[in-house]
């Protein structure tokens, strides 16, 4: 999964998420032979190289920075302030306070 780092969120992270058949899941941040973290693409092949090692059929790759406004927010060089003003997170029609799925085109 890519998405935006907790501790900096101008900055992207990869992590691996395991989940085994009994439900436990490990998460990880994948590092590669040069000890710096892996790209997606990078965390993929090795995501695939595991899942093949222990008889799995499916890798799920998340981008969390995919949507529309994740594109907004990576082309203003990682700033979550970008045009805050057109964001609206209440549908007081259906008496809900938060971003609904809809929002998304």
């Amino acid at each position: 999964m890519r998405r935006f780092d907790e501790d900096d969120p101008r900055r992207l992270m990869v992590e691996m998420i395991v989940s085994h058949r009994s439900g436990a899941e490990e998460t990880s941040r994948p590092v590669g032979a040069d000890g710096t973290f892996m790209e997606i693409d990078e965390a993929v092949a090795a995501a695939r190289s595991l899942a093949d090692a222990r008889g799995l059929d499916a890798v799920h790759v998340v981008d969390r920075t995919a949507g529309p406004r994740e594109r907004d927010i990576l082309s203003h060089g990682g700033d979550h302030s970008v045009h805050m003003e057109q964001l609206d997170d209440m549908d007081l029609e259906d008496g809900e306070k938060g971003s609904d799925m809809r929002d998304r085109r």
